[in-house]
């Protein structure tokens, strides 16, 4: 499609959606939002498909819309909206607990689960991760187990029971579904720990996820390559380190945490008393 395609449906979709012909308008804003992904407008695309997953509860088609937001959340993510992301992943969860109800199928409740966890909800997935055992009747214990096992940050435990049961179970489709969550969980926690140090190094990532050095070092550098950790991967010192315009370096210097980065002026400030 031609960029002018691209602002073609979306002109038309604001048109039905003004006439309240939420299913023309939902078709129609998807289709846009694929179109600005085409082009690498990822911003326009996420509001596209935000505006898609509107229509979509509207009309009550509510996995649908939660899909639609999830697909809103990548595109931000594209764009180093992270925040705006994770976001949308919390409400995508909302969104398949309607489903749930609507469908009466409560498979949704774990893959609501799986939404809550990527966007950093650990309250609400544990709720839907009980509400899924509670009404699935063991039809998906091996996705319950799992998504149990990443809302407690457990990846070494998570990554072990993939390949031993989960790639024993379910299909590709599914299978790369599973593996793709993961990589997300896992650059959220990296996200979150490089929100309370400069720099976190491979050793200690293998330390506090329990996963083997080699599978963080590969994830690490997916995930700075992809846009999913916003920071870059240092080869020497096998550091992520964040852009130094995000933190006043003179203040790092008073805090009681490890700092590792070796860009910074006093790397063992954590050594200071700072009453003293």
């Amino acid at each position: 499609m031609e960029f002018s395609d691209c602002l073609a449906a979306q002109q038309e979709a604001e048109e039905k959606a003004s006439r309240g012909s939420n299913e023309e308008a939902t078709d129609l804003f998807a289709r846009s939002a694929k179109c600005w992904q085409r082009w690498e407008s990822f911003a326009k695309a996420a509001g596209c498909y935000e505006r898609a997953y509107e229509h979509a509860m509207l009309s009550q088609r509510y996995s649908r819309a939660a899909s639609l937001l999830m697909n809103a959340g990548s595109s931000w993510i594209r764009q180093g909206e992270h925040e705006k992301f994770e976001i949308d992943c919390q409400i995508a969860a909302e969104a398949h607990i309607m489903a749930a109800e609507e469908e009466r199928d409560p498979k949704h409740f774990v893959v609501g689960a799986f939404c809550a966890i990527t966007g950093g909800d650990l309250e609400m997935a544990k709720q839907l991760i009980h509400a899924a055992a509670e009404t699935t009747r063991g039809q998906v214990k091996e996705l319950i187990n799992l998504a149990l096992m990443l809302s407690e940050y457990q990846f070494g435990e998570a990554d072990r029971y993939i390949e031993s049961t989960i790639v024993e179970i379910y299909d590709r489709n599914k299978i790369r579904e599973v593996l793709r969550t993961f990589e997300l969980v896992f650059a959220g926690f990296v996200r979150t720990s490089l929100e309370s140090e400069a720099a976190v190094t491979v050793v200690s990532l293998v330390e506090s996820t329990g996963l083997e050095y080699g599978k963080v070092e590969k994830l690490v550098r997916k995930g700075v390559e992809e846009g999913l950790i916003p920071a870059y991967f240092d080869n020497e010192s096998k550091e992520l380190v964040i852009d130094a315009d995000r933190y006043d370096i003179d203040a790092l210097g008073l805090r009681q945490g490890p700092i590792l980065s070796r860009d910074l002026k006093d790397p063992g400030a954590w050594d200071i008393d700072p009453d003293e």
